[in-house]
């Protein structure tokens, strides 16, 4: 009797646990086919346009566990986004401060659950068209030259397609050159770290981000950068050129003339090589704590770079103008020799002072040529203007000081 009791009792204690299990099982599928049914409700006020209920319903949904990791909620929640940032309807307008991020933001987190890529091409769909919506934002704001403003949009429109896992380096690589326009090195330095990091591959990347670390003064990380892009672009001068001016940036001369000398062997008929080359000469012989015979020899070296740069190209403005400004430079300085004669070095004097006369003369048809090129410039009328001045060249003085009274007026 007493075993059968024992018995009983249990067998409907366990009776009982079925049915508690039982009732937990039903009201998780209740809960659950309850926040389903909320979704569906949320879906159904976008359709008929009842934005205000469908992001009151929506919002219930992802603050619940059952809902809030399911693809689906989050992409009725983007799309309700963007239907706000879309409407006209200023009602419609105040529901969010900020529609357009919230939509995108929901795109991404639908994407993040979508492990069975369900809606991967909707997604893609709704982000490209808003990637293409910022695109052309863009695009407006860099043909009224609003450089800050379209480097925004541009990011946005890279950063959008992102979401979608999908690397736009176009619009990224647009972003940069507008945060180089409107002077901003960091934001410029961290589109190109991005296309780096997407393996977008140009030579003109490598240049401006090796270039953006020189002005930095960073100069491990501008070497590292030109010589990856060497790596890549062996035949690309500007390239080369890119690791000569880190040298002259941080003073090694004598690396930078050693670059360019090969570089000349490498391409004799680049006028940029010659004139780089020349700068780094011009630069030396006018170094007064350089030894006087290494400024003269300097001295010679210019002239013969910059006439090669301009015997390749007579229309590269450059050459032509420091050609002519070296000349002028050397007429000054004898000039400065002989006014400190004694009174009693007239012969010495004379000489100096013809000297001086012969390489204004030598200055003349370069600057000249300098001034056909580009007619406004100032700094290469003023020369002029001293050259006739000092040789007496009265008509031509005329002409030039017409020429600089345009050229101030058109400033």
């Amino acid at each position: 009797m007493v075993l059968e009791e024992i018995y009983i009792i249990t067998k409907n204690e366990n009776q009982m646990k079925k049915v508690v299990m039982l009732m937990v099982l039903m009201a998780a599928f209740t809960i659950g086919y309850g926040q389903t049914s909320t979704r569906q409700t949320a879906s159904n006020y976008l359709k008929h346009g009842d934005l205000a209920k469908a992001l009151e319903t929506i919002n219930q949904c992802i603050q619940d566990p059952s809902t809030a990791t399911d693809a689906k909620t989050w992409m009725i929640r983007g799309n309700i986004f963007l239907e706000i940032s879309n409407s006209k309807d200023e009602k419609v307008k105040a529901l969010d401060a900020e529609p357009m991020r919230n939509a995108m933001n929901s795109y991404k987190k639908a994407m993040e659950f979508d492990t069975k890529g369900d809606y991967k091409e909707d997604i893609f769909a709704k982000v490209n068209w808003q990637r293409n919506n910022y695109f052309n934002e863009a695009v407006e704001f860099y043909n009224k030259k609003d450089y800050r403003n379209a480097m925004n949009s541009f990011e946005n429109a890279a950063h959008t397609m992102a979401i979608a896992n999908v690397s736009d380096t176009l619009a990224l690589f647009y972003a940069a050159a507008c945060a180089g326009m409107s002077n901003n090195r960091e934001k410029a330095k961290q589109y190109y770290v991005e296309l780096l990091n997407a393996k977008y591959k140009s030579p003109a990347l490598y240049m401006s981000l090796s270039d953006i670390y020189r002005q930095d003064k960073d100069s491990a990380n501008a070497l590292k950068i030109a010589r990856e892009g060497q790596k890549l672009y062996p035949n690309d001068l500007k390239l080369f050129l890119a690791e000569t001016n880190i040298y002259l940036t941080f003073n090694q001369t004598q690396k930078a003339l050693q670059y360019l000398r090969y570089a000349i062997q490498k391409d004799s008929t680049n006028p940029t090589v010659y004139f780089a080359l020349g700068t780094i000469y011009d630069n030396l012989s006018n170094d007064t704590t350089k030894p006087e015979e290494l400024r003269a020899s300097t001295f010679n070296n210019a002239i013969n770079c910059y006439k090669n740069a301009i015997r390749l190209n007579s229309n590269y403005f450059e050459p032509n103008y420091n050609l002519g400004a070296l000349y002028v430079n050397k007429a000054a300085t004898i000039n400065d020799i002989a006014n400190k004669l004694p009174l009693d070095a007239e012969a010495q004097f004379k000489k100096l002072k013809n000297d001086a006369d012969q390489y204004l003369g030598f200055a003349a048809p370069y600057l000249e040529r300098a001034s056909e090129i580009q007619p406004s410039d100032l700094n290469t009328l003023y020369s002029l203007k001293q050259i006739y001045a000092r040789t007496n060249q009265q008509d031509k003085l005329k002409v030039i000081d017409e020429k600089i009274d345009n050229a101030q007026h058109k400033k």
